[in-house]
């Protein structure tokens, strides 16, 4: 009896304990949120949405590659610190051309005024602004970037991505059963499945790269009188790069598919081709490093494929021809292995047989924020030109 009345005892008391537990938390986060401070004078409704629907919600969508949407409050604010640190870092919008490079196609830098706005809203108490404001709905709408393609090939079937991994590379040849030469001009994909597909690259097997892809880019074409040849009987080699949201579990499965888009043959007959140039050994990380090649014949450069094998301060593509004249080629500052892209020049740059390639890095002292990339692709630079 005596040891039933004790228990009855301590059960109360566990109780009563849990409940003030309970109520001082309560209290605490009443007067935390009455007494947050909010110095800013932009709100997300009218100030922040608009920015953010315009720079971020090719990815940051519900359901996107992003792992988070931005396009209604609820979703973003809670966000607000990491948007703030990424945008003063400069790592989003991802966009690593440095405004002293030779100039190039596509991209989105975000203003200087609008990384103000969202960081002044961001750092001052994040004010949802009207909350009676109907805020236009942000949906992902799937479409081709340069229209409809030529040709369509979907992947043979379903691909799915085990529970028990959270990123996974993935890689098979499709069929174009084509009986005679095409010539593509450019390539897109359509992910089924647009919140694991987070890059791929598209190549003919064995053959030039046509395009690679990332959520949110640009789908550029080649420039007039510039092309890659398909053969006839010709197969893709298609690469995704899948990777789970944070709240993601499960199984997940995908079936991209790809689109082409044909274009004449060149005037003068010549397909795009590829140059690499390759560090003749591994990149120390401590300092800088150049590397070089030489170009074997006269040609006309369209553009520029840094495939990187880790985070990097700099990037500076230059040529040198016979002469000794120094032709800048392309500027990157602060990129990143995991976003890929292909720079098409704005002006294709001529440059004379014999013209050498230097490629001067500068790799990050401090890689350990980045994400694991398991790629793991040897760095180089590959240039794509017409032979002249």
């Amino acid at each position: 009896m005596e040891l039933s009345r004790h228990l009855r005892r301590m059960r109360a008391l566990c109780a009563i304990i849990a409940l003030a537990n309970v109520f001082f938390l309560a209290v605490l986060a009443e007067h935390t949120e009455a007494h947050t401070p909010v110095t800013s004078k932009y709100d997300y409704n009218r100030d922040v949405f608009p920015l953010l629907r315009e720079h971020c919600a090719g990815c940051h969508f519900e359901g996107g590659p992003a792992p988070m949407s931005l396009t209604t409050y609820k979703s973003a604010a809670p966000w607000a610190e990491s948007i703030r640190e990424e945008l003063t870092k400069g790592r989003m919008p991802p966009w690593p051309v440095d405004p002293a490079s030779p100039p190039v196609k596509g991209g989105h830098p975000i203003r200087s005024r609008d990384i103000d706005v969202i960081v002044v809203w961001a750092a001052g108490g994040v004010p949802e602004g009207n909350s009676d404001a109907k805020l236009p709905e942000v949906t992902f709408k799937p479409q081709w970037k340069l229209g409809a393609p030529d040709l369509k090939i979907r992947m043979d079937g379903e691909h799915t991505v085990p529970a028990s991994l959270d990123e996974e590379y993935y890689e098979c040849s499709l069929a174009t059963n084509f009986s005679d030469t095409k010539w593509i001009k450019a390539a897109d994909l359509m992910p089924e499945t647009p919140s694991i597909v987070r890059d791929a690259i598209i190549r003919v097997e064995n053959g030039p790269v046509l395009a690679l892809w990332q959520p949110g880019g640009d789908a550029t074409a080649a420039p007039q009188g510039a092309a890659f040849r398909l053969p006839p009987g010709s197969k893709i080699h298609l690469q995704l790069h899948y990777k789970k949201h944070f709240d993601q579990q499960g199984t997940i499965s995908d079936r991209s598919t790809i689109g082409f888009y044909f274009t004449d043959p060149p005037p003068s007959g010549r397909e795009l081709q590829s140059f690499a140039v390759v560090p003749a050994k591994i990149t120390a990380p401590g300092g800088p490093s150049t590397f070089t090649s030489t170009l074997p014949s006269a040609a006309r450069i369209v553009a520029l494929r840094p495939m990187l094998d880790r985070g990097y301060q700099l990037v500076n593509i230059e040529a040198i021809t016979p002469s000794g004249a120094v032709v800048p080629l392309l500027r990157l500052r602060d990129p990143r292995p995991q976003w890929l892209q292909r720079y098409w020049l704005t002006e294709p740059i001529e440059l004379a047989a014999g013209s050498k390639i230097t490629v001067q890095v500068a790799p990050l002292s401090d890689y350990s924020d980045e994400p694991k990339v398991t790629r793991q692709a040897p760095l180089e630079v590959v240039l794509d030109y017409v032979a002249l």
